[in-house]
């Protein structure tokens, strides 16, 4: 398997190539998302990609890399999606979450976050494959069954992810965090509930 990194800056691009090969996987450039889809489209053997949401010709903002995720979402496409977001913008990294981005890691991209996040975007990648290559019909219907409850777990992992992440930069502040989020408290309120987030009780308490 390879992992396919689409970023325009020279120097992050390359950062990140000497990550991927040092943690043994081979890897692909592209420094757009056109060429970036075309590459991903036409190598079977692609199966993560690492997508800066930055991209040429609007690199100040995340248009190009939101188009990507649409465009392999809508193609069915095994390959999962690890994006590169900075540290100011939750919004737009929930944006991507709910176009189907596998996980997201942001910049400065730390070495072992990229390296667990390769591992599972892998694992599951693997999984998938698997079942799809499956040609009698009673796997195909387990296969089914466990995509569908698979693909909703993927969906929710980045999603919970990024919450708590927030909350533990608001010390757990509610309104704050649904400010960062651009969504109202009674919406963050059912996330926490659904995902069972709560307030860390202080010592003695």
């Amino acid at each position: 398997m390879r992992i396919l990194i689409v970023e325009d800056q020279p120097e992050l691009r390359q950062l990140l190539r000497r990550q991927v090969e040092a943690l043994g996987f081979s890897a692909d450039e592209a420094t757009n998302r056109r060429d970036g889809l075309a590459m991903l489209f036409g190598d079977s053997e692609i199966g993560v990609v690492i997508l800066d949401l930055g991209l040429p010709p609007k690199a100040d903002d995340s248009e190009e890399g939101l188009i990507f995720l649409k465009t392999v979402q809508a193609k069915n496409s095994l390959a999962k999606i690890i994006v590169l977001t900075g540290q100011s913008s939750p919004v737009v990294t929930l944006r991507a979450i709910e176009q189907g981005a596998f996980d997201y890691l942001e910049k400065p991209v730390d070495r072992q976050a990229l390296h667990y996040a390769l591992q599972r975007a892998i694992l599951f990648c693997d999984t998938h494959a698997t079942m799809r290559e499956s040609s009698k019909v009673s796997l195909h219907l387990v296969a089914d069954a466990a995509t569908e409850i698979t693909t909703k777990t993927l969906r929710e992992q980045p999603m919970q992810k990024l919450i708590i992440a927030l909350l533990e930069k608001n010390n757990f502040n509610v309104s704050a965090t649904a400010r960062e989020l651009q969504m109202s408290r009674e919406h963050l309120y059912y996330y926490l509930k659904k995902y069972k987030i709560q307030r860390p009780k202080k010592d003695g308490v």
